[in-house]
């Protein structure tokens, strides 16, 4: 009976310690509204965000890929007619922004670093998706879209609001 019982906690502490180190290296984690305040703060001056958007910025440089070079690379990650789509329109200008690792780490702790590439998708919450897609076509289907893509990326890290 006690040997069943270590046998046991020994699965089971395996088993969590696989899952936290998985959840750790997941490319897709969501930062809410107190992340993306933080975000903003730290890296614009832009008062007003829109969204939905992307912004892709460069750990290496410590910059915010441009306009045209954040739709150029991420264009280079699927080729579906919705992720075009929603890479032409959501990718917004990042010109106002300004940070640099250590900043945008103090602000948001939970950005790490150790990729090319750091992505922030600032989207919509479910139910406000349902809400807006009579105004966006297939404004879900996008959305499913990026999340899954930038999620398989290995060189970078996408960070969601919600």
């Amino acid at each position: 009976m006690n040997r069943k019982w270590l046998i046991s906690i020994a699965l089971a502490t395996t088993f969590f310690a696989n899952v936290s180190v998985s959840a750790n290296e997941t490319s897709l984690q969501a930062l809410g509204q107190s992340g993306k305040n933080s975000f903003y703060k730290t890296a614009s001056t832009q008062t007003k965000p829109s969204f939905p958007a992307i912004y892709v910025y460069s750990v290496k440089t410590q910059q915010f890929l441009s306009l045209d070079k954040a739709r150029a690379y991420l264009g280079t990650l699927d080729s579906q007619e919705l992720w075009k789509e929603a890479t032409i329109n959501w990718v917004k200008d990042s010109a106002q922004f300004n940070t640099t690792n250590a900043k945008l780490s103090q602000a948001v702790p939970a950005i790490k670093f150790d990729r090319d590439y750091v992505i922030y998708y600032d989207n919509l919450p479910g139910p406000m998706l349902e809400q807006f897609k009579a105004m966006e076509p297939n404004l879900i289907e996008k959305d499913k879209i990026l999340k899954s893509v930038l999620s398989l990326q290995s060189n970078s890290r996408t960070y969601t609001t919600y």
